[in-house]
């Protein structure tokens, strides 16, 4: 991670790469999960401008880095469906 990504760290971290997880309770209401995608979806672009690294954080990307579809709450995935990252 170059320096300076963060506040206060000055110097550049050597680490292992991994696509930012969003993690909830198993009994979160779809609803909420839904809505929670659709407001980060819709924000995608505008967090990439604010953190670099937030441009890796995508609805696209969350379903290809995830090794299986049920591990997406069936809330998210109703969004996700809804506007064509899964089919």
């Amino acid at each position: 991670m170059p320096a300076n990504s963060y506040p206060a760290q000055t110097a550049a971290i050597d680490s292992v790469g991994s696509w930012s997880f969003v993690l909830a309770r198993e009994n979160l209401p779809d609803d909420v999960a839904y809505r929670l995608a659709k407001t980060l979806h819709g924000v995608e672009a505008a967090f990439c401008t604010k953190l670099p690294q937030a441009c890796e954080t995508t609805a696209v990307n969350t379903v290809a880095a995830a090794p299986n579809l049920d591990l997406i709450h069936p809330g998210v995935l109703k969004y996700f469906r809804e506007v064509g990252v899964v089919k």
